[in-house]
């Protein structure tokens, strides 16, 4: 003898695809009606006895938990018990539900519907094995009796049989198994609401996770792969597909995607004839059926094996981003809540999307002001090396950083390095207009205190009144370098004897005071001397809560190899800051000069 529970409405399988177990309400589930099965066989004389669960729409029949007393009596019945749900041809569970009351035999070859019993289960079976199982069978006296939800929704039947001709199944009997079946009732409706709330729970953490690794990137395509990678963990698709809409408005194409061919990523669908135009247009999700499933595309359906699919828009108010689609080649794989999931991570997406997309245009604008005024080339500068390196930060669209070098009608080459503080479009937009500021006013003077006298005049009335500019300028000529620092980082001056210092003559940066007192200094560059002038993105790298700081940077510098060329130096700089701090957060801008001879 052997009690076997069996959780036959919702495979593990699923569970493990979605990312989990199956939920405690199936597990407790079995044992709960194990131990009513063990009570049946207490108070009942019978051979079998078994809980068979029918699915909401009434479409199939499955066994929940079986007892049978002979190996060979479990092998001769257990088709009986999984089987289409038919109301044309009767069994015992369908007629005790359709009825809504136990249901008595007996004998169960004398039932009217007997036959209906034995056609089940020479479809199931075959010919012989039916017959083999109806000799078995067909003289039990059997009690099927419903078990409903206290709200009378059917949820299954409780069914126990007797094999033997001289102990009958009665009324007495009948009334201990309705009394269990209630017992049935209650583990199953606590079964489901366990489940229901188990599922609530594992989608919500889904979710959450979904939207904390999509929102945690602002490139564009990091976040469509990522959108994909979540709706197959969360649906347990096969297959995923997210189409982006194009900026004409007129078409979708690929935008990432995961278990489809390169025919299907290379497919554009127009909104216009197309089951994913359609669901753009109208904004409305959508899931197939069995009968529709070639709806999306009958050649690329076919030619993928794709069974079942959905389809839901992603989008942000008004603004529509594409549609985001995932498919299976299971029919019927996909339910109505299946697609509510598929929605919700569409809309979280959304956000992330928009996110990104705002993100990659600020950065391209802001690359565009910063890049506009930068020469592709350094000018000659007779006598001296110059190295000039702009590195924008990994993720960050640009900061305020000031930087160039030009020649000047009067011969001299101008350099400038500096930062405004803040970051984005607006402070962009500051930095080229600092930039244009200082060198329009370098072609009228030598002098680069009254060049900077002159940019902080006219700036004061253009910078917001909590922003400022820092800058280090200077003019470089065969005599040596004309510098004046407007509140930037002191550069570092390493001399050719190996001596290192810092330039002084520090003053108040742009835009803080309506006439600064600025002065310039002269440096006299012997040969083999070094001058390096950077923004803070170099000094302020972070390992952990670790500063890179004033103090390794002037080692790094002083102990570079001074065989080789000053544009090495600043790309070694900020190659090795970047290794020591696993990437930067800042823009950085190095600016280095060597007297040759």
């Amino acid at each position: 003898m052997n009690v076997r529970a069996e959780i036959a409405h919702r495979s593990p399988a699923v569970f493990a695809a979605r990312g989990g177990s199956a939920p405690e309400g199936l597990d407790s589930l079995g044992l709960a009606l194990d131990r009513i099965i063990e009570h049946v066989r207490t108070l009942v004389r019978c051979d079998l006895a078994t809980f068979q669960i029918v699915d909401p729409a009434r479409t199939t029949i499955a066994p929940v938990a079986s007892w049978f007393a002979s190996p060979a009596l479990e092998a001769a019945l257990e088709p009986f018990l999984r089987r289409p749900y038919d109301r044309e041809r009767p069994g015992l569970t369908e007629a005790a539900l359709e009825r809504g009351r136990p249901l008595l035999l007996p004998r169960l070859e004398d039932w009217e519907a007997a036959t209906h019993v034995f056609e089940a289960a020479r479809a199931a079976m075959g010919e012989e094995e039916a017959l083999r199982a109806w000799r078995l069978y067909s003289r039990c006296s059997v009690i099927s009796c419903p078990v409903n939800a206290s709200l009378g929704r059917a949820l299954g039947v409780l069914v126990i049989a007797c094999m033997d001709d001289g102990r009958r199944l009665n009324r007495s009997d009948l009334r201990v198994v309705q009394a269990l079946a209630d017992l049935a009732s209650l583990a199953l409706e606590r079964s489901e609401l366990l489940e229901s709330e188990a599922h609530r729970a594992r989608d919500e953490l889904l979710l959450k996770r979904a939207a904390e690794e999509i929102f945690a990137s602002l490139e564009p395509e990091d976040v469509y792969t990522r959108i994909v990678e979540h709706a197959l963990r969360l649906t347990g698709a096969g297959k995923a597909l997210l189409t982006r809409l194009q900026p004409a408005g007129n078409e979708l194409v690929a935008a990432a995607f995961a278990g489809v061919s390169p025919e299907i990523a290379r497919t554009r669908h127009p909104l216009t004839g197309s089951m994913l135009g359609q669901v753009a247009r109208t904004r409305r999700a959508y899931v197939s059926r069995s009968e529709d499933a070639g709806g999306w595309n009958r050649r690329l359906v076919d030619a993928e094996g794709i069974a079942s699919f959905m389809h839901a828009p992603i989008e942000l108010g008004p603004r529509l981003f594409g549609v985001l689609t995932v498919a299976d080649e299971e029919e019927d794989r996909f339910d109505d809540r299946d697609l509510e999931l598929l929605v919700k991570l569409a809309r979280s997406s959304a956000a992330g999307i928009a996110n990104a997309m705002d993100f990659e245009r600020e950065r391209r604008i802001a690359r565009a002001l910063t890049l506009g005024f930068v020469p592709e080339a350094l000018p000659e500068v007779p006598g001296f090396e110059v190295g000039l390196l702009y590195e924008p930060a990994a993720n960050q669209p640009t900061g305020g950083d000031v930087y160039g070098a030009w020649s000047t009608p009067t011969g001299d080459v101008a350099v400038l390095i500096g930062d405004v503080a803040g970051k984005g479009v607006e402070i962009a937009a500051l930095s080229a207009m600092t930039r244009f500021f200082i060198e329009a006013r370098s072609w009228e003077s030598r002098y680069p205190s009254d060049v900077l006298t002159q940019a902080n005049s006219m700036l004061r009335s253009r910078l917001p009144s909590d922003t400022f500019v820092t800058a280090f300028f200077g003019l470089l000529s065969s005599d040596g370098l004309h510098y004046c620092n407007a509140g930037h980082l002191a550069p570092i001056l390493v001399r050719a004897d190996g001596g290192r210092g810092e330039l002084g003559g520090r003053g108040v940066p742009l835009g803080v005071q309506e006439r600064p007192a600025y002065r310039h200094s002269r440096l006299a560059f012997d040969q083999g001397d070094i001058l390096f002038a950077y923004t803070d993105g170099l000094l302020e790298a972070r390992r952990d809560s670790e500063l890179f700081g004033g103090e390794r940077l002037g080692r790094m510098v002083g102990d570079w190899d001074r065989s080789r060329p000053v544009g090495d130096l600043v790309r070694h700089v900020h190659d090795e800051v970047a290794e020591w701090a696993h990437g930067l957060t800042d823009d950085a801008v190095a600016l280095a000069l060597r007297r040759r001879d």
